[in-house]
């Protein structure tokens, strides 16, 4: 399965060892990571950040390790409409690269599927690919 983690599945990876971490491990060893430059540039952005400090260097090696086996594909010229139009970058990599978006954002990703993505919370994702 092609697969898009949406930035908060890589920092509560990073922050605790549950259901997100899971979820890492589970994609980095049985699917394909698809991401594009904007993502890898607000995974950054966001492990830069402050909030971050006491998590920086795991952070840093979650984001490393996705970047070392990730494909990388333009996001498609597409928009959704979504409240928090920094998101859309996550929905259009996804339809780009075939994937499934992977997210905890429950507020801003209101439906199951957007055009051809399908969304799916962490849990679901689990319980899925178990």
């Amino acid at each position: 399965m092609k697969v898009v983690l949406d930035c908060n599945v890589v920092v509560a990876a990073a922050r605790v060892d549950g259901a997100c971490r899971e979820v890492i491990d589970r994609v980095v060893r049985h699917h394909e990571i698809v991401m594009s430059v904007s993502i890898l540039t607000e995974y950054e952005t966001v492990a830069g950040r402050p909030s971050q400090a006491s998590h920086r260097d795991t952070l840093r090696f979650v984001i490393g390790e996705i970047e070392r086996l990730a494909v990388t594909v333009e996001p498609a010229n597409l928009m959704f409409g979504l409240r928090d139009p920094d998101d859309e970058v996550y929905l259009a990599t996804a339809a780009a690269g075939g994937a499934i978006l992977i997210t905890g954002n429950t507020r801003d990703f209101t439906q199951l599927r957007y055009g051809p993505v399908e969304i799916l919370s962490p849990r679901l994702f689990l319980d899925r690919t178990a």
